[in-house]
């Protein structure tokens, strides 16, 4: 038999040896649930952000579906914003933003006549001034939420200009929020791109020229110079997005 000093030395050692074991298995088992919860958390964050998207996408789908031939418009503006915003070296998650929030830039329309919208004709000074408040109507409609800021600025600052001839607040240079100075280039570049009832589509050279020289109606400095600047140096990214997203052949989202 062990002296009793001994043995106690010995059950202390035992003891201590267990204890370790069963500390290092309840860390094994709790980093197992954090893993688990952090996992579930994660897909069901993946899932809202999912639904989310969609829903953006579903909203300024029904503001287009009362124009005639718009076709994919609000999605390639969507990738011409991502495109000016990662050449100007803007962070990953404003660029990302900004592709699905830019689609929201029109949803105002749906406060405007139809007859208004496809007018092939000049506006009267009533129908213009109506016209001009749908920028207001799609900040009031996208709303105040946090998630949805930069989608609210859009839709409200997207016809301003940078010399504050624009509307519907005569906002000058950095008055406008960045997204709004984006939008106005991208949204003036798919416009003149794009055949309407009252204008037809200009090649890309056409529409390149008359953003950066100007034609009488469109000026350069309607638009910010730094974003002038990264539209002349992807321009040629803009002229593959549209070839690839032309309203015959594009997908919708």
């Amino acid at each position: 038999m062990w002296p009793e000093n001994e043995y106690l030395m010995y059950l202390g050692i035992k003891m201590h040896a267990w204890i370790l074991f069963f500390g290092a298995c309840f860390a094994l088992a709790f980093a197992l649930v954090m893993i688990y919860v952090v996992t579930i958390l994660a897909l069901r964050k993946k899932n809202l952000d999912a639904a989310f998207v969609y829903m953006v996408y579903a909203l300024a789908r029904a503001a287009e579906a009362k124009e005639e031939g718009t076709g994919n418009h609000i999605l390639r503006v969507g990738q011409f914003c991502a495109l000016i915003a990662k050449t100007l070296g803007l962070p990953r998650q404003f660029v990302k933003d900004i592709r699905v929030q830019a689609v929201l830039h029109d949803v105002g329309k749906i406060h405007i006549p139809v007859d208004i919208l496809i007018k092939p004709d000049s506006f009267t000074a009533e129908e213009w001034a109506m016209m001009k408040q749908h920028p207001d109507y799609g900040a009031m409609i996208v709303g105040s939420h946090q998630k949805l800021s930069m989608g609210r600025n859009i839709a409200l600052t997207h016809h301003e200009k940078w010399d504050g001839s624009g509307y519907p607040h005569g906002l000058k240079g950095d008055e406008i929020p960045i997204e709004g100075q984006i939008i106005a280039v991208c949204d003036q570049y798919d416009a003149l791109r794009s055949e309407r009832s009252y204008k037809p589509a200009y090649s890309h050279k056409e529409a390149y020229r008359i953003i950066t020289e100007g034609d009488g109606r469109t000026k350069p400095e309607h638009f910010s110079p730094r974003v002038l600047n990264a539209f002349k140096a992807a321009s040629g990214e803009f002229e593959k997005v549209y070839e690839k997203m032309k309203d015959d052949s594009a997908a919708h989202t």
